[in-house]
């Protein structure tokens, strides 16, 4: 097997938060979340991409040069700045089954049963990276 189809086979995940950019507007964000979700999911890219409070938390996952080539441009977006990579790893395989997107509202979280929805694919992560993200999505979602 050469290189690059290895490297093609090897599954990758990378997780932060950041801050959004106080400009941006609420339909901006909404905006951004839709079209992240189109575009991950015609890319192979699994995932979530949550919004709460002025900011963001993401985990990509998929083929190791996808995630590493996305995560770069994520970099590079000035929609949002203070990113904290959580995590960036190889898996044994992807934790979800697409790419999904959220815009968390303050009445919405606090009824949202979406912890337990996201939490639940958190299974082929290690226990410490599993306890590591149901901490930020508790305090994303409570």
């Amino acid at each position: 097997m050469g290189l690059t189809k290895f490297l093609n086979s090897m599954h990758y995940a990378i997780s932060y938060v950041s801050t959004v950019d106080t400009d941006l507007e609420t339909q901006e964000i909404k905006d951004l979340l839709a079209h992240s979700k189109k575009i991950n999911n015609e890319r192979n890219i699994t995932g979530l991409l949550l919004f709460s409070e002025g900011n963001f938390f993401q985990v990509i996952e998929g083929n190791k040069m996808k995630v590493k080539n996305l995560f770069q441009k994520i970099k590079d977006d000035k929609r949002h700045h203070g990113i904290i990579k959580i995590f960036e790893k190889e898996i044994t395989r992807e934790s979800y089954n697409g790419y999904e997107s959220s815009f968390l509202s303050e009445e919405a979280k606090y009824n949202d049963p979406s912890l337990q929805y996201y939490i639940n694919y958190l299974k082929v992560l290690d226990p410490k990276s599993q306890n590591t993200i149901k901490s930020i999505l508790r305090a994303f979602i409570s």
